[in-house]
C-alpha cells in the first residue's frame, strides 16, 4: 500500500505512463503498490496529472495484440477518473521537452511526459524508471519511495 505520509506535502501528483500499466495489467510487484496510489487519488486525496503522451505509450500493446477490451479499459481510465486531469502536449509542454532532451539526453516520450507534469504545476512527479531521477525540474519519486 503507499504511504499517505511521503506524499502528504504534495498536493498534485503527476503521474508516469507505467503507474497506469501497472494497475491494469496487475503486474506482480508493482501493481498493488500503483493501484493503493490510484485509490488515493480517486478519494481526493491529491489531484493527479498525466500526459497525453501516456496515452500514446498505454494503447500500443493492446493495439498490438488485438485486445480491445484493455484498450477501452484505458480509454475509460483516463476519460472518467476522479480527479485526475489529462495534459495535452501544446508549444508551452514541447518547448519544456526539447529543454529536458537537450539538458538529460532522454527520449522524446520521457521528455514530454516530465514536462506534462512541469507545465501543469505538479509538486512531485511518481514514476519507476530510475533514469527520471536525475531531472532536477520536478521532484520525482519511484514507487518504493512511497
Amino acid at each position: 500500500m503507499v504511504n499517505a505520509s511521503s506524499l502528504s506535502s504534495f498536493k498534485k501528483i503527476a503521474l508516469d505512463t507505467n503507474i497506469f500499466i501497472y494497475v491494469i495489467e496487475q503486474h506482480p510487484e508493482f501493481g498493488e503498490k500503483a493501484k493503493g496510489l490510484l485509490e488515493q487519488i480517486e478519494e481526493g486525496a491529491f489531484s493527479a496529472v498525466a500526459s497525453t503522451i501516456s496515452l500514446t505509450e498505454i494503447f500500443v500493446k493492446p493495439i498490438r495484440d488485438g485486445n480491445l477490451a484493455l484498450e477501452k479499459q484505458y480509454k475509460l481510465l483516463f476519460a472518467h477518473f476522479p480527479n485526475l486531469s489529462v495534459v495535452s502536449v501544446d508549444h508551452a509542454v514541447a518547448e519544456r521537452a526539447a529543454y529536458l532532451r537537450g539538458k538529460y539526453g532522454m527520449k522524446t516520450p520521457d521528455a514530454l511526459v516530465i514536462a506534462s507534469a512541469i507545465i501543469a504545476q505538479a509538486d512531485v512527479f511518481v514514476t519507476n524508471d530510475l533514469r527520471l531521477e536525475q531531472v532536477e525540474e520536478i521532484p520525482c519519486k519511484s514507487l518504493n519511495q512511497i
